[in-house]
């Protein structure tokens, strides 16, 4: 239970699948965790590791896959929370990932009337337009952020805070407190020579691109997205894997480029294996130099180095580092680029007032999570910078006893 950032009863869940009672583990769960679904499909589940078995070297209990299949099949059967009393002052929530509905939802269970803003269309954030949907299915997503409007939250889809309204108007409109939850989607940039070319993606862009496309599930056919045959995918966490595994489904051929050992990628090993057997072709211990460009400026292959350990000074440290003369072009002519990305603190450019920290995020009070704006919080990504959606989720949760405690 200590490995789990949000502090679910995990040994009482457990309890109640052996014990046939599969809607009394979801209502266990949903204590403490409004997306049990999500979580049972993509969270990085710290839990697994802190289980005392892998200390013991007993075979490791599934507790993500226990989650997934308590909601999947003890959302039916369980008791409907009815609304709480909405009675309460008015908050507003920029936002709407995992953060953002973690906080309207918490608070619109101590009673306050908790409007939410999306910049676009629907409401799920990375959630929905970050996250493939082969591995979270719109269908599951709707259901949870439903429940969530089922008490009480209201979602205002296409309201760009700072640009279609700005936060003083939102402070005007009786707003006692506001939340900013606006995440990390802004990508990284790595500097690599040829990133301007045609047919160079990042890892968000690419993703979103893909989940706003009109496609059926197996995403046979993407119109609107021009992408060649051969993609190189630049990068070792999920958004990458996620990518690659996106360009196989196109019938695409799919090479994954890390410049580190597979044990060393930032996702969990069962991940790695699906790639694989989906036919995603992994090329570890490599850096790329270059996006080579073809005669009409679009990309034409990607020049790249092998990497190796190797004690460069003598000190007994050996250190990844590039082998001389193993220079070699793969010959691709898309490119993904998905190392990482950045807070999404946009909307601090139309408020001067805000103020953000070296590595881009909102610069908060750490006893209690308000900005350098007055009644204005912040919490998720924007916050903390980059981390997995259970994290996110618990910044939500720690972010409406913030504001709760602020009012009171």
């Amino acid at each position: 239970m200590k490995g789990c950032p949000l502090g679910i009863n995990i040994p009482r869940f457990i309890r109640c699948l052996r014990e046939g009672n599969v809607a009394g583990a979801y209502e266990i769960i949903k204590e403490e965790n409004y997306f049990p679904s999500v979580c049972g499909r993509i969270c990085s589940a710290p839990c697994e590791a802190a289980c005392i078995l892998s200390e013991e070297g007993a075979p490791s209990i599934g507790i993500r896959a226990l989650e997934r299949y308590a909601a999947d099949f003890g959302r039916s059967k369980a008791a409907k929370r009815n609304q709480a009393f909405l009675g309460g002052k008015k908050i507003a929530i920029v936002g709407s990932g995992p953060t953002g509905l973690t906080a309207a939802a918490e608070l619109a269970q101590r009673g306050y009337q908790v409007t939410v803003f999306e910049s676009f269309d629907k409401p799920g954030g990375v959630l929905r337009y970050g996250i493939p949907e082969f591995r979270i299915p719109k269908k599951i997503l709707d259901n949870e952020i439903n429940e969530i409007r089922g008490f009480g939250v209201k979602i205002e889809v296409n309201s760009a805070i700072g640009y279609t309204t700005t936060l003083e108007e939102l402070m005007r409109q009786d707003f006692t407190a506001v939340l900013l939850a606006t995440g990390a989607g802004i990508p990284k940039f790595m500097g690599l020579p040829g990133a301007n070319l045609g047919g160079v993606y990042y890892g968000e862009e690419f993703l979103m691109r893909v989940n706003r496309a009109k496609t059926t599930f197996f995403l046979r056919k993407l119109d609107k997205l021009p992408v060649g045959q051969r993609i190189a995918v630049i990068g070792s966490g999920n958004t990458a894997l996620d990518c690659a595994r996106i360009g196989v489904r196109l019938g695409r051929e799919v090479t994954l480029i890390f410049r580190r050992t597979e044990e060393d990628m930032r996702v969990k090993r069962q991940e790695r294996v699906y790639a694989k057997e989906e036919g995603v072709h992994f090329e570890p211990m490599v850096k790329p130099v270059e996006i080579l460009a073809d005669p009409s400026h679009f990309v034409g292959g990607l020049k790249c180095v092998r990497m190796d350990y190797a004690d460069t000074d003598g000190s007994g440290e050996w250190k990844i580092t590039q082998v001389p003369d193993s220079e070699f072009v793969i010959d691709v002519d898309t490119v993904v680029i998905a190392i990482g990305h950045n807070p999404n603190s946009l909307v601090s450019k139309n408020v001067p007032q805000l103020q953000t920290n070296n590595d881009g995020t909102l610069k908060v009070n750490e006893k209690n999570g308000i900005t350098s704006v007055p009644g204005v919080f912040a919490a998720g990504n924007v916050r903390t910078n980059t981390g997995p959606v259970i994290g996110a989720i618990a910044s939500g949760k720690k972010a409406a006893e913030e504001i709760d405690d602020y009012l009171k």
